[in-house]
């Protein structure tokens, strides 16, 4: 598998193929709140996951601290702390190992952005059914659950230091 950073509009068009299958179609996400101002922002980098073929396995974003919004759904991220999000890995591709590359990539991405000393807090926002994948990946769920477009979520929280 290899991660590539969105550098191009053709990628980030596929990126948000991905999202849309993955959200919109089989989650029942509206397409109106799929995609939002957050992904063109010049600070907000995606990343793309391919298989050996080539072809896009799934995506991710990382948010800067400060970004305008990023946390309107609800009120317990910091806004001083860089988030993950939109994680989407195609059906097929589940359990291949996808997600845990684009994490990688991503918490990267915030520690070379955004760390401070060799070390970085990033937040995210999980599907309740994607916790445990997270924990996997030493993330500590925190504060109370909510509904994200009628998928109950928890925000989780990992301290990322440099090897």
């Amino acid at each position: 598998m290899r991660v590539d950073v969105v550098r191009s509009e053709a990628q980030l068009e596929e990126a948000m193929r991905v999202r849309f299958e993955v959200f919109v179609e089989e989650q029942g996400v509206s397409p109106d709140m799929e995609r939002d101002a957050q992904d063109d922002d010049p600070r907000t980098v995606h990343v793309i996951v391919h298989g050996e073929d080539g072809a896009v396995l799934g995506t991710g974003r990382l948010l800067a601290p400060h970004t305008d919004g990023f946390h309107a759904d609800h009120g317990a991220m910091d806004p001083a702390t860089p988030h993950i999000g939109r994680l989407a890995v195609l059906a097929a591709a589940r359990g291949t190992g996808a997600g845990r590359v684009l994490m990688e990539a991503l918490e990267a991405e915030a520690l070379a952005r955004h760390g401070v000393g060799g070390r970085v807090r990033v937040e995210l926002s999980a599907q309740d059914q994607a916790l445990p994948f997270y924990a996997r990946l030493g993330y500590v769920a925190h504060g109370d659950g909510y509904l994200d477009e009628g998928i109950p979520h928890h925000d989780a929280y990992k301290d990322v230091t440099a090897p």
